[in-house]
């Protein structure tokens, strides 16, 4: 039978969380070794136990050097991230001030707000709404025009549906005409038998 998980909670009896503290911290330090020695990788293991009392484990380098190491990596990170936060600083300002000038534009082609410009600018804007317009009917004529070619095909193959039935129509009436026909020769047929059939004299 396996043994049950165990509750990851303080331990409430001091003599039992003395024993738990030593075993991990014994096998947090051998973890830390075999990590070091396997993947050649630099460790440094600080620990304070309840009590105050301390425990290091380093590999393969002394404490001091690998704490250097740590506070020249915090360094490093420090600067690069000043220097990615920079671009960043001066972008914003120059994003929120063409948001702006797109927005005051808008607002001067809807025809609002032409009392601050001159006449330079007034001529200017006309132009831009001249050819804004000219795009307009141009992209409308282009609408219309492919509607009534649209129209004139849908027309077309009307009058080919209609002439369809027309002849299917056509067909049938023949059709019936000619067993109307069949249908009186048979009639006649047999009229001129029962008068054979009636004048003849009987044997």
């Amino acid at each position: 039978m396996g043994r049950g998980k165990i509750p990851i909670k303080k331990i409430e009896s001091k003599n039992s969380r003395v024993v738990t503290f030593c075993k991990r911290r014994f096998g947090l330090m051998k973890k830390a070794q075999e990590l070091s020695v396997l993947c050649d990788a630099q460790i440094a293991l600080i620990v304070f136990s309840n009590t105050g009392k301390l425990y290091h484990f380093s590999s393969p380098r002394n404490m001091d050097n690998i704490i250097q190491r740590y506070y020249q990596c915090g360094e490093v990170c420090s600067e690069s991230l000043q220097k990615l936060h920079l671009p960043f600083d001066r972008v914003v300002p120059r994003l929120m001030q063409r948001i702006e000038q797109s927005e005051k534009m808008v607002r001067t082609l809807m025809g609002e707000e032409l009392s601050s410009l001159c006449l330079n600018d007034l001529e200017q804007l006309e132009c831009k709404v001249q050819l804004g317009m000219d795009r307009i009917k141009a992209r409308k004529s282009q609408l219309v025009e492919d509607l009534q070619r649209r129209g004139i095909e849908l027309q077309r193959e009307n009058d080919a549906l209609h002439k369809m039935i027309q002849l299917s129509e056509s067909g049938r009436s023949a059709e019936s005409i000619v067993k109307n026909n069949n249908g009186l020769s048979s009639i006649g047929m047999a009229t001129n038998l029962w008068q054979q059939n009636i004048l003849q004299p009987w044997r």
